[in-house]
């Protein structure tokens, strides 16, 4: 069992009614400076702004790169950025996306018939986060709430190329009972609640074995900055889980050894 470490660093980022957002790096950056590089998402819900730093220093500062306008409006703060693209969902539809930042264009589009296209299926804070990209050691998942299946979790293994999914996992645990999500080596781990200071991992589901778990308080930890967590997510380059909470804006990274 993975073990997550205090917070390596909790910062401010809260620019005017952008609370609800998500921040990231490159989860296979192809060069250093994409390594480097941080992603914003203003916003979780008919926004296309994302706004670029060179570093989290320049993010600290508020010293932005350039603004980027994707051709869709966005749903919930579930994307990733993997491979200089990101991946997203379309506001108000069942269909996912591939933008490529370098030519500035959207590559694929795909429509997911079982992902809930409205606010149903989400994780308890609502915020329209019915998909939620992740990328782990082994690739590009999208694990979602199965809206023909009492909105239980789906973990799916997504071709980064095509968005075709190449395997599907569906488990008992519904997208309500859960805080927030993320992969690493192919297993998914579901937090307690989005609002607890005293949170931890209460259900893993492996993909390799095909085993699912329940797990006490005491199993794994996790002591998050604030109260309002609206999106988590593991990064494999850096090894580190990245959290953006709603109430201060605040933004963490923590080691995952």
């Amino acid at each position: 069992m993975p073990t997550i470490e205090n917070s390596s660093g909790v910062f401010q980022y809260n620019p005017a009614n952008s609370r609800q957002s998500a921040w990231m790096r490159d989860s296979q950056p192809t060069n250093q400076s994409s390594a480097n590089r941080v992603w914003f998402f203003r916003g979780f819900v008919r926004d296309n702004a994302v706004i670029m730093f060179d570093s989290v220093e320049a993010m600290k500062r508020n010293h932005s790169r350039e603004t980027i306008r994707l051709p869709y409006n966005w749903a919930g703060t579930g994307h990733v950025v993997y491979r200089d693209s990101v991946y997203f969902q379309r506001a108000l539809t069942k269909n996912i996306v591939k933008f490529d930042f370098k030519n500035r264009t959207a590559m694929i589009e795909a429509s997911m018939r079982d992902v809930d296209g409205g606010n149903t299926c989400t994780y308890p804070w609502r915020g329209y986060t019915t998909t939620d990209f992740a990328v782990d050691e082994y690739g590009l998942w999208l694990v979602y709430g199965n809206i023909s299946n009492n909105c239980n979790l789906v973990i799916a293994k997504i071709n980064p190329d095509t968005l075709n999914v190449e395997k599907s996992w569906a488990t008992t645990i519904s997208s309500g009972s859960v805080g927030n999500t993320f992969m690493k080596c192919g297993v998914l781990y579901a937090t307690n609640s989005y609002s607890e200071l005293s949170n931890y991992i209460r259900y893993t589901y492996d993909t390799n074995t095909g085993k699912q778990e329940s797990l006490p308080p005491n199993g794994i930890p996790f002591k998050p900055p604030g109260k309002y967590n609206t999106m988590l997510d593991y990064n494999p380059h850096d090894g580190l889980l990245y959290y953006a909470d709603m109430i201060k804006g605040n933004l963490a990274t923590f080691p995952i050894v």
